[in-house]
């Protein structure tokens, strides 16, 4: 999302250059999307589910067929404000789970400013190391079997 905000101020200190990036889009599984969710604070339970609460857990908000049904998604809108009066006005998020608005973990409010959202998940986001988690495995080289 930094980056499409550098280019929409890009753009509008010059207008003939066209946005690079309208839309990004990335793709993953629901055993990637219940993991992000969670770790951003969504679906938390009061009490953990054991074998004894069972029955008065039938309500519970975590219930990964809910969540993350079969061909599930989770869209960040994020939206240039051209009225905004300062600079941490200019950007909103606005997230999506599968196509319903998502009320924000940390205010339940439908959009945030994108800086408070940052700010909100600044430990998270300082502490991925995307190239790390998302390397390959090395392939053994010296094998010579199909």
């Amino acid at each position: 999302m930094d980056q499409n905000t550098e280019n929409t101020e890009r753009f509008k200190k010059n207008r003939s250059q066209p946005v690079s990036s309208p839309v990004i889009l990335q793709f993953g599984h629901a055993e990637t999307l219940l993991p992000l969710l969670s770790l951003m604070g969504y679906f938390k339970d009061k009490e953990p589910l054991t074998a004894y609460n069972y029955k008065e857990q039938m309500h519970r908000k975590f219930r990964s067929g809910h969540i993350v049904p079969y061909a599930s998604n989770l869209i960040f809108v994020l939206y240039h404000c051209k009225n905004a009066t300062t600079p941490k006005e200019a950007f909103r998020v606005q997230l999506l789970l599968n196509e319903k608005v998502l009320p924000l973990a940390h205010s339940q409010e439908t959009a945030s400013l994108y800086e408070d959202l940052k700010d909100h998940y600044r430990d998270l986001l300082q502490s991925c190391r995307t190239s790390d988690e998302c390397e390959l495995p090395k392939v053994n080289n010296t094998s010579d079997e199909l």
